[in-house]
């Protein structure tokens, strides 16, 4: 019978493949994440809202009055997911003075996005990172752009990254049209896109600055039948949405998730200097902030004037808190999916000296 050549122990291999570059900087100790450069994108075209009524059949005014959009941000023809998001990392990057190729990973979301190669992967190839750039695309609907940053996060502390780029983008307008899509759901849609820099060590060491602190996901399953979203065969889009249920869901989860973050923090949330929220429409906003009982104006608003850009209103409602709010205090994320996936985060600020 014939013997079993003997199994070789790690150390005596001379054939395992050299460990990735990444691992060169892995470090047991949890390396931060820090959030100081962010940039924007949006549809070039303003609709005042009264004609997106119009072009849905419903009553003139009834978005106005009802959801509190004043107007939306659509497309041209020449802008796609793909420039809208290019646009916002190249502010992004130029405002960090980081170059393409420094980045370790591209992080992309997108409801609308339905083609192969990815998002990521296209956004990889507009801004030119380098080969070995990683490049991937995640889920959730509105929820995406926490997911991006968790996921960023979890790259920064595990030592695989030391600088990602998370980039939202949708173009909704061309999706959710007048005879595919009711105009109560499909009217509510705009388009835009928006880029934040997440570095293990910031590229500048002037201004101010976050540091990712906890996240936190979860999906609460009793909440499916609020709104649903599915294809047919004659490329219309079924839609299942229940405004009033959804509404309702809504502000009691994310209410939740403000509670959930003070424990978590021990911030209060008079301290907090914006939450940085999913907004399906104003009128959403206000019952949030008065149900949490904080101003809406620590509430950066996007979908008044550019209407629900899915998981870009989160992300741009954050790169208003950075342009607008006091950097000295936390901020706090919070934002939904349909299924009802919730999730939510905080910010804490990082004083660093002014430049001169």
């Amino acid at each position: 019978m014939a013997r079993r050549a003997p199994l070789l122990r790690l150390s005596q291999s001379r054939t395992m493949p050299k460990p990735p570059r990444c691992a060169l900087f892995m470090s047991d100790r949890p390396t931060p994440a820090f959030l100081a450069f962010s940039g924007v994108a949006f549809g070039a075209k303003s609709v005042v809202s009264e004609d997106v009524d119009a072009a849905f059949g419903m009553p003139r005014g009834k978005l106005r009055q009802r959801a509190g959009i004043v107007s939306l941000s659509y497309a041209e023809a020449g802008e796609t997911e793909v420039t809208l998001g290019s646009r916002a990392a190249d502010v992004a990057l130029r405002a960090a003075g980081v170059a393409p190729e420094l980045l370790d990973w591209i992080i992309a979301a997108s409801e609308t996005h339905q083609a192969f190669p990815s998002l990521a992967a296209q956004l990889h190839r507009a801004i030119g990172a380098r080969e070995s750039c990683g490049a991937m695309d995640i889920g959730g609907a509105c929820l995406g752009f926490l997911y991006g940053l968790a996921a960023a996060k979890a790259f920064m502390e595990s030592g695989q990254a030391r600088t990602v780029l998370v980039v939202t983008a949708d173009v909704h307008s061309r999706t959710l049209t007048p005879g595919r899509v009711a105009g109560e759901f499909g009217g509510l849609f705009g388009d835009g896109a928006a880029a934040f820099l997440v570095e293990s060590e910031l590229a500048r060491s002037e201004g101010s600055a976050f540091r990712l602190r906890d996240f936190f996901f979860g999906c609460a399953v009793q909440y499916q039948q609020a709104i649903q979203v599915r294809a047919d065969s004659e490329d219309r889009l079924r839609v299942v949405f229940d405004g009033d249920a959804l509404s309702r869901a809504a502000t009691g989860r994310l209410d939740e998730c403000v509670r959930e973050l003070e424990r978590r923090s021990g911030v209060k949330r008079a301290e907090v200097a914006a939450f940085a929220t999913h907004q399906p429409n104003p009128r959403l906003v206000a019952l949030l902030a008065k149900k949490i009982g904080v101003s809406t104006e620590r509430f950066p608003m996007v979908a008044d004037l550019r209407g629900n850009l899915g998981p870009t209103t989160c992300a741009a409602s954050l790169h208003y808190a950075f342009e607008r709010m006091d950097r000295g205090a936390p901020i706090f994320l919070a934002s939904l999916g349909p299924g009802l996936l919730f999730g939510a985060g905080w910010l804490s600020p990082l004083v660093r000296s002014r430049a001169g």
